[in-house]
């Protein structure tokens, strides 16, 4: 029985997503308070990685610790992230969140900086996210700012030396069904199609 906050899903295509902010959780601050979760992130990452028989990991209940702040050495969900890649040799990591409301854009792709094979994934996932009912959408690219803590996306690059991006969708893509389903269809595609 897995007492840990996060469950894991088999793939065979050497991609990993992961959907740690699915519940609330806490990052080291003050006052203890908990972040809000990113509802709806799970159900992305499932579907996706049903289509394209991915791997995936994606936090299941609220979290005493942020899988995508907190280093590696008190951080369960990267240590899950690390074992993963190592041993089914994962070429690319896409971690999905939900983009918070207020952006003048849909949806967002973050690179870390200074890692070329992850600023070519950015540039594929915003030409073929695009498409069908998402056609027309404002999607942005973005460095990671420099901050105190480690965004998976920089783990997966800077530490494991896999191409990594984190994706943020924004709420009402994430709420409306037929939306929603678009989106999965067409990052399914890009995994299935091309990333070989």
């Amino acid at each position: 029985m897995n007492s840990l906050p996060f469950k894991t899903i088999e793939g065979k295509k050497e991609v990993l997503l992961s959907a740690p902010h699915v519940y609330a959780h806490r990052r080291p601050r003050l006052s203890m308070a908990y972040k809000t979760g990113e509802p709806l992130t799970d159900t992305i990452l499932e579907e996706v990685c049903k289509n394209s028989n991915s791997f995936g990991i994606v936090l299941t209940t609220e979290s005493d610790f942020d899988p995508n702040y907190h280093k590696e050495q008190r951080n369960p969900y990267k240590q899950e992230i690390r074992k993963i890649i190592k041993e089914n040799k994962i070429k690319y990591f896409i971690d999905i969140h939900g983009l918070k409301d207020g952006h003048m854009y849909d949806i967002a792709v973050y690179y870390p900086t200074q890692f070329r094979k992850s600023i070519i994934l950015s540039k594929l996932l915003q030409r073929n996210l695009e498409r069908g009912e998402l056609r027309g959408l404002n999607i942005a690219i973005f460095r990671f700012p420099n901050r105190l803590g480690e965004t998976l996306g920089e783990f997966g690059a800077s530490t494991l030396r896999v191409p990594s991006v984190q994706i943020e969708v924004a709420r009402y893509i994430r709420e409306s069904t037929k939306l929603r389903n678009e989106f999965v269809k067409n990052l399914s595609e890009v995994i299935s199609k091309e990333l070989i």
